[in-house]
């Protein structure tokens, strides 16, 4: 409390007061208008067949086409992703305790901060001291 000010004083904030009211005001208002529109949409007898009208096709069309677009980026990313994350990758880890380097096959998608899963199913956590160099493996 730096600026004197309790962090609960007992008073309500009034900028907290204002946006609760207002939210609740546009529920009220929603559920009116949803209301008589349920309501409006009973009494009118409906027609069975529907006809299309010309100037929504242009919409339609374009709706269609953002879908299948968004789709389509969507299972992208994620197919990238997978084969990203499927690359095998060569470490080398380098201990000050081991004279000799130890070499390991990696999965991209398994490589963490601190530690990884090789290929084989070992967990290896690293410690402060040891070194990686992270390879590549051609195909």
């Amino acid at each position: 409390m730096e600026n004197g000010t309790p962090l609960h004083s007992g008073q309500a904030n009034p900028v907290m007061v204002t946006k609760v009211l207002l939210t609740l005001l546009v529920i009220v208002v929603a559920y009116i208008y949803l209301r008589r529109r349920v309501n409006a949409s009973q009494s009118k007898p409906r027609s069975v067949t529907v006809t299309p009208k010309a100037g929504d096709a242009p919409i339609r069309m374009i709706a269609v086409l953002f879908l299948l677009i968004s789709f389509s980026l969507t299972v992208g990313f994620f197919v990238y992703r997978w084969i990203d994350g499927n690359q095998l990758l060569r470490i080398t880890l380098t201990s000050p305790q081991s004279p000799e380097p130890v070499y390991y096959q990696v999965h991209k998608s398994e490589l963490q901060e601190r530690s990884f899963t090789t290929t084989d199913g070992q967990i290896i956590r690293i410690g402060t001291q040891d070194r990686l160099v992270i390879e590549s493996i051609p195909d």
